[in-house]
């Protein structure tokens, strides 16, 4: 499916927020309706599909949160950067403390040095990329961070 055919998808219960809203229902009910039935939708499995968004779906998305805002739809101001990193972390912590998680054999090995050159926080083994589909992944995007996909992606 099209990534802006399911944007569209994820944005057609606005409608019922607006009705909602010309009906008089208050802020912080229409807070908990838009949270529950937009934000939902957009948070449903972020952590597979939130690293290969391109930058024009996320302006979108950052500027959909952004008027949801400004028309009283939200109470807070939402960036899809800070939900896909909670999801991350909410996911990456379930699958490591987890060793039955479904997605636990994701993970690559843990580094075994003989010796001990500086602190580092990462335990797991650096592993070997070819493909950019992988480097976008849930994992590696989690465990090396953005400056991982640059590097490797400029390599290339």
């Amino acid at each position: 499916m099209n990534m802006l055919k399911h944007f569209n998808y994820l944005f057609s219960p606005l409608l019922f927020v607006k009705c909602l809203k010309a009906q008089g229902l208050p802020v912080k009910q229409l807070n908990v309706v838009f949270s529950a039935i937009v934000v939902s939708r957009i948070i449903y499995a972020l952590p597979a599909w939130g690293g290969f968004l391109s930058n024009d779906l996320i302006a979108k998305l950052d500027a959909f949160f952004k008027t949801a805002f400004r028309w009283g739809n939200s109470c807070d101001l939402r960036r899809l950067s800070v939900l896909l990193h909670e999801a991350d972390e909410h996911l990456f912590h379930k699958m490591v403390n987890n060793k039955d998680h479904c997605i636990h054999q994701l993970l690559p090995p843990e580094k075994i040095l003989p010796m001990k050159l500086r602190v580092t926080n990462c335990i797991f083994a650096l592993p070997q990329c070819h493909y950019n589909l992988y480097k976008r992944s849930f994992v590696l995007r989690y465990l090396f961070g953005d400056a991982y996909l640059i590097l490797h992606v400029d390599l290339l």
